[in-house]
């Protein structure tokens, strides 16, 4: 019998080891047992303060037309992105989420059998599209003892074979950050076998230094110093609208004109549009958002390492990684007792000593150390 279409999409079974994400709120909810505190969820790198009231407003008001077809190419927000990143509008391309984009990504710089990198421990969903899309993922493993960018090991597995190299900055979950030194070293090591290197930026926001690091500084002006990078970056974190999955990517003219042949024909809808342009021009509410988010890195970082936890150095993004194992508790365990404990999620199911943990409100970042507090007086595996 010939080979049918459900033969060919076993290999998916074979071949994708899903990302898992958090858990919802919802889901949160219906993990709680009796009465206590409204659950502060710390577990997928959500603003601490919300959406813009202005994006908001502009939600209500877009609404009334949901009947409509959004504009495809969303030229408006398109230009306005440009605007903020200091770049020209033919360069960016929007789309529904930059998790979304990365699969046009794969489908517009890769083929069939190209191997695809990333780096150990990292965001998941890199090596998940890249065998969906039946490219080979390669892993390089960061630095064991501070979680840095291992360029030796990097080089060594770059082949002629190699099409893309996935760089999140700052990285997920560790919040550290590959340096735009290291970044371009990159892309001359991906220019010698003509591979593509993206920049996940979706926590750039959230970085000390921004400005200096962001990859958009290579691909600014008439001639970029590195054709082959491309940013993405992520309405869903600084700017908190993750529901509305919206993205967008910059790169090149030539690069963005090549990625909007392979992207979804509506990659986001007019809400979303109206939601991001507002949230856009409320830059009150980004900076209270980023001051928030600094504030509680820096108090958590340092209440932790004071316990005797092991953190990830100089982290960068909305979370930090605490090393539980360092204190005795695995990280699963260390995430079910804190939840039981004062009903707050983090997450602790992508290692088994490791646990990320998102910078919330002051509240609930107190109420969390809190928690550890009095697990520490228990004991691991009690409390």
């Amino acid at each position: 019998m010939a080979e049918t279409y459900l033969d060919r999409a076993a290999r998916l079974a074979r071949e994708v080891q899903p990302y898992v994400p958090g858990a919802t709120l919802e889901e949160a909810a219906r993990r709680a047992t009796g009465g206590g505190p409204r659950i502060a969820k710390l577990s997928s790198n959500e603003s601490p303060l919300g959406p813009s009231p202005l994006a908001v407003a502009a939600i209500r008001e877009r609404a009334r037309h949901a009947h409509y077809y959004p504009s495809a190419s969303a030229p408006e927000l398109g230009a306005a992105i440009a605007r903020y990143a200091r770049v020209r509008p033919e360069q960016v391309v929007v789309g529904g989420g930059s998790s979304t984009l990365m699969h046009a990504i794969v489908a517009a710089f890769t083929t069939a059998g190209g191997e695809i990198i990333s780096v150990a421990p990292s965001f998941a969903v890199y090596g998940e599209v890249a065998a969906i899309h039946a490219r080979a993922p390669i892993t390089v493993p960061l630095r064991e003892e501070d979680f840095g960018l291992d360029l030796l090991r990097l080089r060594a597995a770059i082949t002629p074979r190699t099409q893309l190299i996935f760089l999140a900055r700052p990285n997920n979950p560790t919040s550290t950050l590959i340096s735009i030194a290291e970044l371009e070293a990159v892309a001359e090591l991906a220019d010698d076998v003509g591979a593509l290197v993206v920049s996940d930026e979706a926590y750039m926001e959230f970085a000390e230094a921004p400005a200096r690091e962001t990859a958009l500084m290579v691909l600014r002006g008439g001639q970029p110093r590195w054709p082959n990078v491309l940013v993405t970056r992520t309405f869903s974190k600084a700017f908190g609208l993750a529901d509305l999955r919206l993205g967008y990517a910059i790169g090149t003219p030539d690069t963005a004109r090549y990625l909007r042949l392979a992207n979804v024909k509506w990659p986001t809808g007019a809400l979303g549009q109206a939601a991001a342009l507002a949230a856009l021009r409320d830059r009150r509410h980004l900076a209270r958002t980023l001051a928030v988010v600094a504030e509680g890195r820096a108090w958590l970082a340092q209440k932790f390492a004071r316990l005797g936890f092991a953190v990830a150095p100089r982290p960068q993004g909305n979370f930090i990684m605490v090393d539980v194992g360092s204190r005795g508790w695995t990280a699963p365990d260390f995430a079910a007792a804190v939840f039981r404990a004062a009903r707050v999620v983090v997450r602790g199911d992508f290692s088994d000593r490791h646990v990320r943990i998102s910078i919330g409100r002051p509240s609930e970042n107190r109420r969390l150390l809190a928690a550890v507090r009095q697990l520490l007086e228990s004991g691991p595996g009690r409390g």
